[in-house]
């Protein structure tokens, strides 16, 4: 479960400190005696970021030291930390002391001729670098007469995380991508490169970098071991031979007492069987095995995660010290038991059911530890390499185990969080449909939208490109050939396709219970779960769901009002009752008079106003991002808990 990626192209470095320096020191510069404007001790690990630069004159971390040992490889005199810019310098920008005779300190701390000043402020071209010293920081560069942040022999601006493009530091692993080619350094020449652009982030596997054979690439871009059956809920199975790649001991698939597909699981005697001898998480967190009733339970339960290893995983440096921090398991899941010809479900504290329960590792906690045997000055450069400029933190996601649980791991780069598709993003417009690429949509533009904002929120913040265009094929109900996408809609109380959330609030139900219904095929067995989760109602010849509200395409003819409306907008009857389709049951029929919610409470979808019903004021009273963001699952799991709401 560990991840290896960036090893290669920068452990030689790191690895020539380590060898030049005895164990425990700090190697070239010593303690610090004189930064400026702090009297912070240069024993202490390393800074925010650091140059590449670790050569014979030491360590150059340019635009973010701790102490002027930091500053010791850098040039142009600049080997004094000026500590309320976290910036070398080479002179006291503050007093305009240490520079020689007949030249003056800058407000940046460069010592230039008296009377110099940049050339893009007067109009006149540089010859060299010397001529940028009296520009800002992201300026001390000449490159064909213009003062520029870096060159590609001259890239001390940059941090060991970024390259030099075009004259300027960029991440070698950016935020967001829109092609391969924009992954391209993230992780070059490592064990584990991330050079994939998948849901516009840089990951180890998309369509066009597939996984090798036996797994999958999740939707965070990991290739993990396929565990059930390809392309369902991790864990949906019929056969034991389809959990052979699960992890732990979950290799049994346990059917459920009343027939239909099984999860797999364990095989025990009973729920106490856990635990001894039964494995249910794979390492680290199969150190406890606690049994609950509900997430209350498992409030005190945590493991030892060793991020010392963590890092010699990542980094392959076994100078890295063990450095262990406490990890939450405060989640109460349901585990599926084999016991004999039959299942039982027992409750056991699991890391994680959503990514929400996994929290970021940061480094600083225990660098320390981690880093003292490295010495101050490689576990710098280390840093440096890692994260460049950024926090020290290592994004964690909840990657699917079996059922509704898993295990807490590190995303695919470690400068990006790859969890939760970044919240459903959100641009306040709806000027084109889901099939169409333009402008970004808004979550509040239909249901289809919503879920896309959630995939990837890049669509909803950046542009709708052709990839948000390709997600509405996999998923919404639709897709925009109008009969494929994620599911279709249709009377749920007959056997047929696989049905999609957004159809309405029974489907949106059984579907969260049993995932199967909405992935596969809406068999006999969902047809059943529409007595218990809808009071077995069914939709006959009318509409899945009102026209007046968002929800997934509604069938031609099942209304007049209907009828009219896809006459005139096929997209309403074929891909996703949005918005527009809303707006145009209002215009066409005049049966919408204004009020209510967008969509129904109990269904995921855009945000709702908090006004439109007391159900959503409570929902929204206690999370607001239901109402300012998203009306995501977790909204509809807390509508189904308030008195006000109907679900």
């Amino acid at each position: 479960m560990t991840n290896s990626l960036l090893r290669a192209s920068w452990v030689g470095p790191v690895a020539l400190l380590l060898a030049a320096c005895p164990k425990g020191d700090d190697g070239p510069g010593g303690v610090s005696v004189g930064s400026i404007g702090t009297t912070t001790d240069d024993t202490a690990t390393g800074p925010d970021s650091a140059d590449t630069t670790a050569g014979d004159g030491g360590l150059c971390l340019l635009h973010n030291c701790e102490a002027d040992a930091d500053c010791m490889g850098c040039t142009e005199g600049r080997n004094s930390c000026f500590a309320e810019d976290k910036r070398c310098v080479a002179c006291d920008p503050t007093t305009g002391t240490g520079c020689a005779e007949g030249e003056e300190c800058t407000e940046f701390g460069y010592c230039v001729p008296a009377g110099a000043q940049c050339p893009a402020d007067v109009g006149t071209e540089c010859n060299d670098d010397p001529d940028c010293a009296p520009c800002d920081p992201d300026h001390q560069v000449c490159d064909a007469g213009q003062c520029v942040e870096c060159r590609g022999d001259m890239a001390e601006a940059c941090t060991g995380a970024e390259t030099c493009v075009e004259n300027t530091c960029v991440p070698k692993c950016p935020m967001e991508c829109e092609a391969d080619a924009d992954c391209a350094l993230c992780g070059a020449d490592t064990a584990q490169p991330a050079m994939a652009c998948h849901n516009h982030r840089c990951a180890e596997c998309s369509d066009t970098h597939p996984c090798p054979e036996g797994s999958s690439c999740s939707p965070e871009g990991r290739c993990v071991a396929i565990c059930g059956l390809p392309g369902m809920v991790v864990g949906t199975c019929d056969q034991d031979a389809q959990c052979a790649g699960c992890e732990g001991d979950n290799d049994n698939c346990n059917a459920p007492i009343n027939g239909g597909h099984g999860v797999c699981g364990p095989s025990a005697s009973g729920c106490s069987d856990l635990g001894n001898g039964v494995v249910v998480l794979p390492e680290p967190f199969d150190q406890v095995t606690n049994l609950c009733s509900n997430d209350g339970d498992c409030a005190n339960i945590e493991i030892d995660y060793n991020v010392g290893k963590l890092l010699r995983d990542i980094t392959g440096l076994e100078q890295i010290g063990d450095a262990v921090i406490p990890y939450g398991m405060h989640a109460c899941a349901s585990v599926t038991v084999g016991v004999g010809q039959t299942s039982i479900s027992c409750g056991v504290c699991v890391p994680c059911k959503q990514d929400d329960d996994c929290i970021d590792i940061n480094v600083d906690d225990v660098a320390g530890d981690a880093f003292g045997p490295l010495g101050a000055i490689a576990a710098a450069l280390l840093l440096d390499q890692l994260f460049g400029a950024d926090e020290h933190l290592i994004h964690m996601f909840c990657q699917p185990v079996a059922g509704d649980y898993g295990v807490c791991v590190p995303c695919p780069t470690l400068l990006n969080d790859c969890s939760g598709g970044g919240g459903g993003g959100g641009s306040g417009t709806c000027d084109h449909d889901v099939c169409t690429e333009g402008t970004p949509l808004d979550p509040s533009c239909g249901t289809c939208a919503a879920s896309i904002c959630e995939l990837d929120d890049f669509c909803c913040s950046n542009t709708w490109d052709d990839v948000c265009v390709g997600h509405v094929e996999e998923n919404c109900a639709g897709g925009c050939g109008g009969g494929g996408g994620g599911g279709d809609c249709h009377d749920q109380c007959e056997a047929g396709a696989a049905m999609d959330p957004s159809c309405n609030a029974c489907v949106s139900a059984i579907c969260a219970d049993d995932p199967f219904c909405c992935q596969t095929e809406w068999d006999d067995v969902c047809v059943g779960h529409v007595e218990t989760a809808c009071d077995g109602a069914c939709s006959g010849g009318a509409c899945s769901h009102d026209e007046c509200s968002q929800g997934g395409p509604l069938q031609d003819g099942c209304s007049d009002c209907v009828t009219d409306v896809c006459a005139q907008d096929a997209f309403c009857c074929n891909t996703d009752w949005d918005a527009t389709c809303v707006g145009e049951a209002d215009s066409i029929c005049g049966i919408c008079t204004g009020g209510g919610c967008a969509h129904d409470e109990c269904q995921a979808g855009g945000p709702l106003d908090a006004g439109c019903s007391s159900c959503a004021q409570a929902v929204c009273d206690a999370d607001a991002f239901c109402c300012s963001t998203q009306w995501d699952e977790t909204c509809v799991t807390e509508a189904q808990g308030e008195a006000a709401c109907s679900c």
